[in-house]
């Protein structure tokens, strides 16, 4: 049986859960019902909602407030109009509204429960249009959904419906209520009606029901075929409800064929039509495609299904609800925890019996049973295949931790000790980023379940577990956890991944749990190792290698530094299929493809030389100048500790300053690849980012976002630019102090393979220096992007057609300084942008030009002409337009 989907697990939990199915499980924050109730008790008290009161509400204590009716119906709609919710905290108006309630019902605390609720409250106002201040009424309405924050699966519809709010239509508040639901329905842009579908309508949200419903119908149909089609299945569900007709409306919704077939089989079955027998046959079907890892999918059905059934009632109006339960919920519900929740595990001995040791059974061997020999592939490992060879030797419990840098073997010989175990099932992977930015008790849930999903029956494997420590705050709580689980989880068989350091960041964050690993260390290859592994990587794709060729690959990936993930045994997989293929070039058809040591080449990765494409650069003459500085200095540096001479490595990280289009990513990228060369970085790659690849959308999600970018950038250049923007305060609800305090920490402790360059204007980067105490003294450097004089951009003109395969004619200078002192300079002026856009224009023109010949010529297919150029500038804000 395939497991349960891992954002679903929260389902098998006793936690306080709303589960909206069209959001789906969410655990509910300690107090937060109690915090809401109590926001809705002082807006009760103020003073505007003093004298507004009814008689006629049947399920508030009377007199009742109209604000705590208007609340009731809001309660109701915010799900969605017969949304199914569940789980131990769907009971929203006892929760919320339970000091109010006149007879509230007794609170569950059962996950299996749920409900479905039709609603007819519509913006702007309901119970509220009995209020003598309309005006003061809709602000009340306003304020009704103001103080429902926080429930995140209903928050999405919450928040549009404020901004309708705030954006009203421009009509008499006075009008009917009716008529005022039209106007404000109408003022819905895309975005509200997209999270509230009802205002589109009866027909509207029928149509958008009935897309849900066959889009679910169709997925399941593809796990488990069902009898019929669609036209069928859609009947069944209007028979299954009551309604003694196939709505009209639907012929609008599904076209006139599929509405002709509903109608047909609608009329064939209503007389022999079984409502109990349908409901069984569906229950069956869902658990059918339950089993096959359908769930997501049978909730989306059951949800729709529930939502189509009232639309059916209602029309022509709005949705209603009559009669008996239609689709089966409540036995989905309790079939799902039935099916996966945890259970007992019972050995019967005739297993051990009768099993002879099968595998695929719960009782693989007897117990006590040496494990299978270890054949290993590790190259160069010896720590690892000494430790891995004990373990298999006996029979305990593994509990292994791996430490070493990426490309040495360790998931090779996860993978190998997966073999020898033998256990009924495969390993069950988990990365670090499945639980960052996630809430301490998703995360913990999540861990919960896959810890007890692969006790006795997989090997766990968490790769990264030094970087579960490295999150904060809840970070250190998960490694915690999990000491917890594996005390708890004897048969638990765990293989933990961790870094070259992980060792000392898993201390730090739980001492102890060390204690529970055996630990082994991978290490860098030998030249002796890398031989092996580029002879056993030829081999692998056909072929065969000569000694010299073997021994020359030993020694270049040895002295290959690594780019990025390119590292290790992933370089040699690299160079081998170079080899290769330089192999067959050469070889004739029929062969045998032999690798020799001149299909080996003599240097790999980067030839090129950036200082040269750094000193071609048109202008930045003092840019070139102070790089060379740093140049010098990282020289003397090397040679001062050549002879043993002490000193301290300085800060590299700086501060680009000027306006758009003056070089500074090209700069950036070629100095990453610099100071590669001068051995300062290990891959020498650039990587860009603005605000967005740091800055989270929600509380937690900031600061492992910060270190996710920071860890693809290690080893080279992180270019920040527009960082300003971190530290502006326009921005509402932000983190992007935190983001930048995360960064400045970083920033120290990686200074040894990092270089972080921060970007922007001048004057907005002076005040960024400024934000953060200590940020000034992180960036010791500033380099100062000037703008590029006429005949600098001239020069980029030329070089930018030069490399398009352009020749410029002699007049084309001439007309590019006259167009280029029409152009006005403003502070988002583009530089280099600018010509290279005006030079899109101009071989845009010139095409117009030369397919207007009869016969061109080659010279004419190439050459641009001062005619070429555009006319004059658009009157752009950013200098990029151009009128052609």
């Amino acid at each position: 049986m395939v497991r349960l989907p891992g954002h679903l697990e929260l389902l098998l939990t006793d936690e306080p859960i709303l589960d909206i199915y069209s959001f789906g499980p969410w655990r509910v924050p300690d107090g937060l019902f109690e915090e809401i109730a109590e926001r809705i008790d002082a807006l009760l008290a103020d003073p505007r909602c003093a004298d507004l009161t009814t008689n006629d509400h049947k399920l508030l204590t009377l007199p009742a407030s109209l604000v705590a009716a208007e609340l009731y119906q809001i309660i109701g709609f915010l799900p969605g109009v017969s949304a199914i919710r569940a789980g131990s905290h769907c009971q929203l108006y006892e929760r919320l509204l339970g000091r109010h309630l006149s007879d509230p019902a007794p609170l569950t605390t059962l996950n299996t429960r749920w409900s479905t609720t039709t609603n007819t409250w519509r913006p702007p106002i309901d119970w509220l249009v009995d209020a003598p201040d309309r005006e003061l009424a809709i602000r009340l309405a306003r304020d009704c959904l103001a103080v429902l924050e926080g429930i995140e699966p209903l928050e999405g519809r919450r928040r549009a419906l404020i901004r309708l709010y705030d954006d009203p239509p421009d009509c008499d508040v006075n009008l009917s209520k009716s008529e005022l639901r039209a106007h404000w329905a109408a003022r819905a842009d895309d975005e509200i009606i997209a999270e509230v579908p009802e205002l589109a309508g009866p027909i509207g949200y029928l149509e958008w029901v009935c897309s849900g419903l066959r889009a679910a119908y169709d997925h399941l149909a593809g796990v488990v075929p069902r009898s019929g089609s669609v036209g069928t299945h859609l009947s069944r569900l209007l028979l299954q409800c009551g309604v003694d007709r196939v709505p009209v409306e639907l012929s609008i919704v599904l076209g006139d064929d599929l509405y002709k077939e509903v109608c047909a089989r609608f009329r064939r079955e209503r007389r022999g039509f079984r409502a109990g027998a349908w409901q069984e046959e569906s229950r069956l079907w869902l658990t059918e495609a339950l089993v096959e890892g359908a769930a997501d999918a049978c909730r989306a059905w059951l949800d729709m299904a529930t939502r189509f059934v009232v639309c059916a009632q209602g029309l022509p109006d709005e949705a209603q609800r009559t009669g008996a339960d239609h689709t089966p919920i409540d036995q989905f519900q309790r079939d799902l925890r039935r099916l996966y929740a945890p259970r007992r595990r019972v050995v019967n001995p005739l297993t051990a019996k009768l099993g002879n040791g099968r595998k695929g059974t719960s009782v693989a061997r007897d117990e006590g049973a040496a494990r299978p020999d270890l054949a290993t592939g590790l190259v160069d490992q010896p720590e690892l295949t000494t430790l891995l060879q004990e373990i298999t030797e006996g029979t305990s419990t593994v509990r292994l931790l791996l430490a070493g840098p990426e490309g040495t073997g360790r998931r090779l010989a996860v993978q190998e000790l997966a073999k020898t175990l033998e256990l009924p099932r495969s390993p069950l992977w988990l990365t670090h980023t499945l639980f960052a930015g996630k809430p301490l008790f998703d995360a913990a849930a999540r861990l919960h379940a896959d810890v007890r999903d692969c006790a006795g029956e997989r090997l766990l494997v968490i790769d990264g577990l030094d970087e579960f420590a490295a999150e904060a705050g809840d970070g250190q709580a998960l490694i915690t956890e999990l000491h917890r689980l594996l005390a708890v989880h004897e048969d638990l068989h765990l293989v933990a991944l961790c870094g070259a350091d992980g060792e000392q960041r898993i201390r730090a964050a739980d001492p102890a749990l060390l204690d529970r690993f055996r630990v082994a260390r991978t290490r860098p290859f030998t030249v002796e190792g890398y031989t092996e592994l580029f002879d056993r990587e030829v081999r692998r794709r056909g072929a065969r290698t000569y000694k010299r060729a073997r021994d020359a690959a030993g020694e270049l990936i040895a002295a290959t530094p690594p780019t990025q993930t390119l590292r290790n045994a992933r370089l040699v997989a690299r160079l081998a299929d170079v080899a290769v293929e330089a192999a067959r070039e050469r070889t004739e058809q029929g062969a045998e493809l032999i690798v020799k040591r001149a299909d080996v080449p003599r240097a790999f990765g980067d030839a090129d030389d950036p200082l040269a494409e750094l000193e071609a650069l048109t202008g930045l003459e003092v840019i070139k100048q102070e790089i060379g500085l740093l140049i010098a200095t990282t020289r003397a540096e090397r040679l001062r500790e050549e002879q043993g001479l002490s000193g301290t490595a300085p800060t590299r990280h700086m501060v680009f300053t000027g306006d758009p289009g003056t070089g500074k990513t090209m700069v950036a990228r070629l100095l990453a690849r610099i100071y590669k060369q001068l051995g300062v970085l290990s891959s020498g790659h650039l990587v860009e980012a603005s605000r967005a690849h740091l800055v989270g959308e929600y509380i937690g999600q900031t600061a492992p976002r910060t270190r996710r970018l920071v860890e693809r950038a290690m080893g080279g250049v992180l270019f920040i630019d527009e960082a300003y923007t971190l530290t502006q305060p326009s921005f509402k609800s932000d983190f992007g102090l935190e983001a930048l305090a995360e960064l400045v920490k970083l920033m120290e402790d990686d200074r040894d393979d990092l270089i972080v360059i921060v970007a922007g204007y001048e004057r907005e980067m002076a005040d960024f220096l400024t934000a953060n105490p200590g940020l000034d003294s992180r960036f010791p450097k500033v380099l100062h992007f000037a703008d590029y004089t006429d005949d600098e951009l001239c020069g980029v003109f030329e070089r930018l057609a030069d490399d398009d395969g352009f020749v410029l004619a002699p007049e084309v200078a001439d007309a590019l300084r006259a167009l280029l002192r029409r152009t006005e300079r403003g502070p988002s002026f583009g530089n280099g942008r600018f010509m290279r856009n005006l030079l899109d224009a101009a071989v845009a023109r010139q095409a117009q030009r030369v397919t207007g010949l009869d016969r061109p010529s080659r010279t004419d297919l190439v050459t641009l002409r001062a005619e070429d150029l555009p006319s004059r500038p658009a009157p752009a804000d950013d200098g990029f337009g151009l009128y052609l």
